[in-house]
């Protein structure tokens, strides 16, 4: 029989296992016990001690998880059941279907320790571990690896990915994994439960397949612009390349640029979130020419993303992704209206993040910021003073409300960085801001509003701004914001604009908004959607995934 000290109960049981294969050394007890009468230890208070003690070893950091064993008198949920270690073990070695890795949560450990023996020392040290692989893998599986805020962006001015994400509690965690019946299924439940999710699971296998074949066959040959009538060899290769991509073209073997392949570029630029002008142009033919191993990256880096917003965005919320440059009214998980938007320059990149809109102002000014007044308008004010009085811009000493004539300044005597002015754009049809502007207030001072810039909508590629969003349909998303307060939303906004007075709108129903940055996604038709990484985050994202472990076997092969 097992004994211990009478007085001590499980605090001081003495283990003799060593538990190494943890990378912890066996606790030591007092000496004393050898002095006490001895009493008789069962293994399930040998298993508790030792359980015990392996979560005291390892600190505050386990503190949660001793409070949870504690509080159900240390039974175990894995160590005495083959099935749900098993379930375990199983959805472990699935990580890497979701671009995630094995190695982040010991599985090796997990199953030498399976495999080690039934003792109730080697047991605890198995529940010990699989508790803590659990808890991480369930974190990471349900709210992703990286926290999107710590991951580094050299050169930026602040956090840029500064997505929200909500982490489970680990006493959550293993409350809901304890009084699971079937633990497979509940596994299978940590998942982002949006549908999405498995077809990008399904891209990406699509996609790894690809990347270990021969993927879309030769590339087309950079060139001149391809167009309707066109006649060239490189007309042949971009039929090729197309079919390889799933497009049913005809003709293989035509070098004529006809109307049959005018209609399939067409298709493939819409499909690409391009303009469908059918001229295979740069940005076309980068598209056409993108291969499976790229696309996979970026898959793998999208499947994280949507783990960081694996939470309810709102019944009603407004989407915007910045490399789509789109935005999205999303009512109870539809959209209800859908606009093009432009986002800020590789400078001035618009920052991932999710606030609630509170208001719009009708008529707003525009209050310059700083850096926009000492480094774009005093260049241009040195070679004429009365710029700022066409833009109806009114100059004033920083600090105080001290207008000054900004035409008689002699502008040499400033540089951005002694430039004492503050300027601010009155209300009008030229105001920079347009005619409303939508407020969620936030960290970045980014917003979105219309412009008088309207042609800029029709470029492919919309990232022109400061970081705030432009918006092509600034007055139909007014009136839909609106309607859930006025059952005449238009005349609402229509007479507050022709007041001509700056005039805030208070949102009775405050609105979730989601800056996302999705590069590759399934649409609502079952159609891959890629886009262009316009600010480099995609290669950020990546990078730190593989500084944490992930591996991609199938670019590897």
């Amino acid at each position: 029989m097992y004994q211990i000290s009478n007085g001590h109960k499980l605090r001081n049981i003495f283990i003799a296992i060593s538990l190494s294969v943890l990378g912890t050394t066996a606790p030591v007890f007092a000496q004393e016990a050898a002095t006490q009468p001895a009493v008789e230890v069962t293994s399930e208070e040998r298993f508790a001690a030792t359980l015990q003690e392996l979560f005291t070893q390892g600190g505050p950091k386990l503190s949660d998880f001793a409070s949870f064993y504690a509080d159900r008198n240390y039974q175990p949920i894995w160590a005495n059941n083959t099935g749900s270690i098993l379930a375990l073990i199983t959805a472990i070695e699935q990580a890497p279907d979701h671009g995630m890795t094995v190695s982040r949560y010991e599985l090796a450990k997990l199953e030498l320790l399976w495999a080690a023996g039934d003792a109730p020392e080697q047991m605890a040290a198995l529940e010990f571990q699989a508790a803590n692989s659990f808890v991480k893998f369930a974190k990471e599986l349900n709210a992703g690896i990286l926290d999107p805020r710590g991951i580094p962006n050299p050169g930026a001015d602040h956090d840029e990915m500064f997505a929200t994400r909500y982490v489970p509690e680990t006493i959550d965690l293993l409350v809901d994994v304890a009084s699971a019946a079937d633990k497979g299924m509940f596994y299978k439940t940590l998942q982002p439960s949006a549908p999405e999710y498995t077809q990008m699971l399904a891209l990406k296998q699509q996609l790894e397949a690809l990347a270990s074949s021969n993927g879309w066959g030769p590339i087309v040959p950079s060139g001149k612009t391809l167009r309707l009538g066109k006649s060239s060899a490189r007309i042949v290769a971009l039929r090729e390349r197309l079919a390889q991509r799933g497009y049913d073209v005809d003709d293989l073997s035509s070098p004529t640029f006809d109307n049959a392949l005018l209609k399939i570029v067409k298709l493939f630029q819409t499909d690409s979130g391009l303009n469908a002008d059918g001229a295979v142009g740069p940005q076309t033919l980068a598209s056409i020419n993108a291969q499976p191993n790229g696309r996979l990256k970026q898959v793998i880096v999208n499947l994280e993303r949507m783990r960081w917003m694996n939470y309810d965005l709102g019944e009603r919320h407004v989407y915007v992704n910045i490399p789509d440059y789109t935005a999205s009214i999303i009512d109870n998980g539809k959209p209800t209206l859908s606009f093009r938007v432009v986002v800020g320059t590789s400078k001035f990149q618009t920052t991932e993040f999710s606030d609630v809109m509170t208001h719009m102002v009708i008529n707003p000014s525009w209050n310059v910021p700083y850096s926009i007044a000492s480094e774009e308008y005093l260049p241009k004010l040195r070679t004429d003073p009365t710029l700022l009085v066409r833009e109806n811009i009114s100059m004033m000493v920083s600090g105080s409300n001290q207008i000054v004539d900004s035409t008689r300044l002699d502008y040499s005597y400033f540089t951005k960085d002694n430039f004492p002015f503050f300027l601010k754009q009155s209300p009008g049809k030229n105001n920079a801001l347009g005619r409303v502007k939508f407020m969620f207030p936030n960290r970045f001072n980014i917003y979105m509003h219309d412009t008088p810039a309207r042609s800029l909508f029709n470029k492919d590629a919309r990232a022109f701004s400061h970081g705030c969003v432009r918006v092509q349909k600034p007055l139909e998303f007014a009136y839909a914001l609106l309607s859930l307060q006025t059952a005449d939303p238009e005349t609402l906004f229509q007479t507050t604009l022709a007041s001509g007075e700056e005039t805030q709108i208070n949102l009775v129903k405050p609105v979730p908004v989601h800056i996302v940055y999705r590069t590759a996604w399934v649409d609502r038709d079952g159609v891959a959607q890629f886009r262009q990484d316009i600010y480099g985050r995609d290669t950020l994202v990546m990078n730190a995934l593989i500084n944490a472990g992930v591996t991609l076997p199938a670019l590897d092969s």
